[in-house]
């Protein structure tokens, strides 16, 4: 059983938005273009997020609204700057940890140091 997916015009969408914005009921808008009331809201919504930039047809959604790009553009922009600042902080950071002497115990050295209050072993000769 293959069912093909019915294609409505851009102007039958448009006609039954303007309908609705008439005024007219979204039953009576879905028996006259025989179309399910559940495909008319989601016509609607679209409407209503774009206007009349909605319906553009073949597959192509316009998902970009208006101010959107600008929107996106400072959010990115603020994560740039963001992630510069932290990688800078990171850099002085690592820096600062190179510069540190190591512990012996890290480094592998002798634990100990010649600084003990204990006399020194005499090696016998």
């Amino acid at each position: 059983m293959d069912l093909a997916r019915t294609v409505y015009s851009r102007e039958l969408k448009i006609s039954a938005m303007r309908a609705m914005d008439a005024g007219e009921s979204s039953a009576l808008v879905a028996r006259r273009m025989q179309v399910s009331p559940k495909l008319l809201e989601r016509w609607r919504a679209e409407w209503r997020a774009v206007g009349e930039a909605a319906f553009p047809g073949s597959g192509r959604r316009n998902r970009v609204r208006t101010g959107e790009p600008e929107r996106q553009l400072a959010e990115l922009e603020r994560k740039i700057g963001q992630l510069t600042m932290e990688n800078d902080f990171l850099k002085k950071a690592l820096a600062h940890f190179r510069e540190q002497v190591r512990p012996n115990a890290v480094s592998g050295g002798t634990a100990s140091t010649m600084r003990s209050g204990k006399p020194r072993k005499r090696e016998a000769s």
